[in-house]
């Protein structure tokens, strides 16, 4: 029998990170959420970096499904507060739809502290949050 002309494959192992890298991409985790929303999908930011680096290290996957966790609780929050108004709507000849903005307001500054947190070094959980991305 011959020898193949190229070496083995060797099983994919993924490269752990460094503890600067695993905050700073913590951190972005969460932040990816802001930046995403930009474009209407606030849970793209979070999933793509889920999807990467959830084999890489322990705690950017902890930080990453939490803010997924977190943009998905908030897109069944705003649905469900979006049906609430436009029923209120009918009584408050539209001015309900001003509580629209309260969900955002209130995931916007809990994602800027758990921003923070990751950047310490720190676990962060989201009060009030589904979780189902573990």
């Amino acid at each position: 029998m011959s020898q193949p002309p190229y070496p083995p494959q060797q099983p994919y192992a993924p490269v752990p990170m460094s503890p600067s890298d695993e905050r700073m991409w913590g951190m972005f985790g969460h932040l990816s959420a802001i930046a995403a929303s930009f474009v209407t999908l606030p849970f793209l930011g979070p999933l793509i970096l889920f999807l990467v680096f959830k084999d890489r290290s322990g705690f950017v996957r902890g930080h990453t499904s939490e803010a997924l966790n977190m943009t998905i609780s908030l897109i069944v929050y705003e649905a469900v507060l979006f049906v609430l108004c436009s029923v209120l709507a009918l009584f408050t000849f539209g001015l309900s739809y001003g509580l629209m903005v309260v969900p955002g307001v209130v995931a916007l500054i809990f994602t800027i502290l758990a921003a923070v947190a990751a950047n310490q070094g720190r676990a962060y959980r989201y009060p009030l949050i589904f979780r189902v991305v573990r």
